[in-house]
Parts: C-alpha cells; sequence; structure tokens
C-alpha cells in the first residue's frame, strides 16, 4: 500500500481562521497613541499596515477596534505575531473574553455572508 501525507506548511498552520476586510474598521492602540486602519481580521486577530516602527515582535498592546469612528470592542490586548519590512504588523488577539470573542466572531460571519451574496450576484449578472 502506497500514500501520501500532505502537511501544510508553516504558513498555513499559522492561520487559524478566515480573514476579512471590514471597510470602515480601525484599531486604535491608546498606549501608542496610534489609530490604524485594519488591514484584514478575523476572529483571531487582525492586521494593520504602520509604517512608524512602533510594534516589536511578542509584545502585548490595549487596543480598541472601532467601526466607521464608532467603537466596537474596547478593552481588548493584542499580542504582535510578526512585523514585516513592508510595514505590516499582524497581531492574535489576547485574553478576549466570551462576549468579545462572539462579537467578533458575528462581524466576521456577516462579512462573509455578504461577500457571498456580492459574488453571486456578480455571477447572475455576469
Amino acid at each position: 500500500m502506497d500514500f501520501n501525507i500532505q502537511l501544510p506548511d508553516d504558513e498555513e498552520r499559522l492561520r487559524k481562521a478566515f480573514r476579512t476586510k471590514v471597510p470602515g474598521l480601525t484599531a486604535r492602540f491608546p498606549g501608542l497613541d496610534l489609530v490604524h486602519d485594519v488591514a484584514d481580521l478575523s476572529a483571531t486577530g487582525f492586521a494593520v499596515i504602520d509604517k512608524s516602527g512602533r510594534f516589536t515582535e511578542k509584545e502585548t498592546y490595549d487596543v480598541e477596534l472601532l467601526i466607521k469612528n464608532r467603537l466596537f470592542i474596547s478593552g481588548a490586548k493584542a499580542s504582535c505575531m510578526r512585523v514585516h519590512d513592508n510595514g505590516i504588523v499582524g497581531l492574535n488577539f489576547a485574553e478576549l473574553d466570551r462576549q468579545k470573542q462572539i462579537k467578533l466572531d458575528k462581524l466576521v460571519l456577516e462579512v462573509q455572508k455578504r461577500l457571498i451574496a456580492l459574488r453571486k450576484k456578480k455571477r447572475e449578472q455576469g
């Protein structure tokens, strides 16, 4: 019997949740006095583009998420996982309570539903 097992590479194993872009979503870091657009979001983390160089891998930061400048989640913490040379900073949520996890899950699910509906509409039109 001959078979082959494919193991995901390091990058694939790091992805634990669906990531999406949420229009108007920003992350405010009170301790750094920074506000950045969120490049992508999942239930487990998010990414921002930061050219200031103020993020350090393995550091944890206080963060607030805002949608169109309205507070969506406050009192959250995020651990910096990666800082890329091009300015992309990957952060994972740390110690999120159940209520905040539910809010994030619902937001990501709603965005997924809208993307699916948009794709379906485009297919029907084109």
